[in-house]
């Protein structure tokens, strides 16, 4: 049995801990990171500024242990990423590698969300989006 007696902020802590361990360890095989992979997630929808890949990834960067540089940096060394001034694509190698990866990725999603139905995932995440609106500072 699940214990209820812990407050939101422990699971949502808690969930998020665990899923940046288990998808570096999807991951590591590759030797990549979960920033890694949102990047090439964000590029994946067609070429991007280092201004959009920064606000794209804003709630992620906040405690990285990497950059943004430091992740598109890399990406270009493997082939993956074109950087062209201050412009970011993703190339045909790192379309594949994607499509590699987003197999094991896709198998841990299963296992995140096993027993629940589409439902229930989807009332999960409008809830959690919902408390981060009524947080979220008034925009100007």
């Amino acid at each position: 049995m699940i214990p209820t007696d812990r407050p939101l902020g422990y699971w949502a802590k808690h969930l998020d801990t665990l899923l940046e361990e288990s998808l570096d360890r999807v991951l590591a095989r590759s030797g990549i990171r979960r920033r890694h992979w949102q990047v090439l997630n964000v590029l994946r929808e067609g070429p991007q500024t280092r201004a959009q890949v920064a606000e794209a990834m804003l709630s992620f960067w906040v405690a990285a242990s990497v950059t943004q540089t430091d992740v598109v940096d890399d990406l270009n060394r493997r082939g993956w990423a074109e950087i062209d001034g201050d412009l970011y694509r993703l190339t045909v190698e790192g379309e594949e590698a994607y499509s590699r990866l987003s197999l094991d990725v896709a198998t841990l999603r299963a296992q995140v969300t096993d027993g629940f139905s589409a439902e229930e995932y989807a009332s999960v995440v409008a809830a959690l989006a919902r408390m981060a609106a009524n947080l979220e500072p008034p925009a100007n």
